[in-house]
């Protein structure tokens, strides 16, 4: 049965706007719900069909890489496919253009920005928030990317292999959630190895 909860950031004293919220949910209509001005992120969990590691893993054993593309939800993914240093699944394909014309419709934007990030160390570190609208972000292989409602200090949650991610940016007005890339430095090299998607609306830094 699908289910949809919400983690809220601590009270503050006082409260000048709503706290941020997180909405997570296995209904890929959560995304929706980062339209609302007190929702930081949208958080759909899906399952990713079998052999999906065997799939990506040649993909993501070329990295470091980042491949990127501008246009329309076909015109980007194309672009970023020529970028890539080697052959990508179709069924990640597939699922990239999916996804991309579903951010253009949530967002109402003709054109986007994609990219694939083959990544083998420490990316973002920090925790922040993106100058952008909205950022979407699916971890294809390896560690998810980590967020925090608050406090940067506090036990990080992430974001589970194959769910959608999207985060409000500060270009966004209302409640903003903190997020980073997590740290592989730590981790034995085989564990190090990270594919990412990225789609924010084109124009954006």
């Amino acid at each position: 049965m699908p289910f949809l909860c919400e983690a809220f950031a601590p009270p503050a004293t006082p409260v000048a706007e709503p706290p941020p919220r997180a909405v997570i949910s296995t209904v890929e209509t959560v995304l929706l719900t980062a339209l609302h001005q007190d929702v930081g992120l949208a958080l759909w969990l899906r399952d990713m069909p079998d052999g999906w590691n065997r799939e990506v893993a040649p993909l993501a054993s070329a990295g470091p890489f980042r491949a990127m593309g501008e246009g329309t939800p076909d015109e980007a993914l194309d672009a970023a496919v020529a970028s890539l240093p080697g052959p990508a699944p179709l069924n990640l394909l597939s699922d990239a253009l999916r996804l991309a014309h579903m951010f253009a419709a949530l967002t109402r934007a003709t054109h986007i920005r994609l990219r694939f990030d083959g990544i083998t160390g420490d990316a973002c570190r920090k925790f922040h928030v993106d100058a952008v609208g909205l950022r979407l972000l699916v971890t294809y292989a390896g560690p998810g990317t980590q967020w925090t409602m608050a406090d940067q200090d506090a036990v990080p949650h992430e974001v589970p292999f194959g769910a959608v991610a999207l985060f409000r940016g500060r270009a966004r007005p209302g409640g903003h959630v903190l997020h980073r890339s997590p740290p592989l430095s730590h981790l034995p090299e085989a564990r190090r190895r990270r594919l990412v998607l990225c789609i924010d609306e084109a124009g954006c830094c």
